[in-house]
């Protein structure tokens, strides 16, 4: 099982994908999307989105496992608007890596045994992704992205205040 993060580390996570993400080749010219830069969509919108994806499709797998039917409607409600956010192809850049609320292959996997460790790595996947909806919050400046961070967190409190 994991330790509880840090707050500071969580911080840190975000920004080094924010920062990588800036250090990315420009999308191909073309007319802008819906959701390009040109309309506030940036880098940092685009590192949480991708983020937010990796880590939703991994909790919707753990959270099916635990049969709570809000928790599952609310990963994949959050999955639908993460993707119209999208300005080009989705690639998981994050398959196999250990984040802040994202539950792991191996913790599934024993999740999928264990109802104590299930309900535990449901709880931390809700209070350490709540504290990265958090930061992002405070980076993301495109409306749209800020309404589904808004979103999510939302999600996150009630289920947390849910048991």
């Amino acid at each position: 099982m994991r330790s509880r993060r840090q707050p500071r580390l969580i911080v840190v996570l975000l920004a080094g994908l924010l920062l990588g993400a800036c250090q990315q080749e420009p999308t191909p010219a073309g007319p802008p999307s819906p959701t390009s830069a040109a309309n506030g969509y940036g880098a940092t919108e685009r590192a949480f989105v991708e983020l937010a994806i990796a880590t939703d499709e991994q909790a919707l797998k753990l959270v099916e496992l635990d049969g709570n039917t809000a928790l599952i409607e609310n990963r994949r409600t959050e999955l639908v608007e993460l993707r119209k956010l999208l300005d080009a192809p989705y690639v998981n850049n994050h398959a196999g890596h250990d984040m802040p609320g994202m539950p792991t292959d191996a913790e599934i996997q024993l999740a999928s045994t264990s109802p104590d460790a299930r309900k535990q790595f449901v709880r931390t996947h809700l209070t350490e992704s709540l504290e990265v909806l958090r930061s992002a919050g405070s980076a993301i400046t495109h409306q749209p992205t800020a309404e589904v961070v808004e979103l999510m967190e939302r999600h996150r409190t009630a289920e947390l205040a849910g048991g």
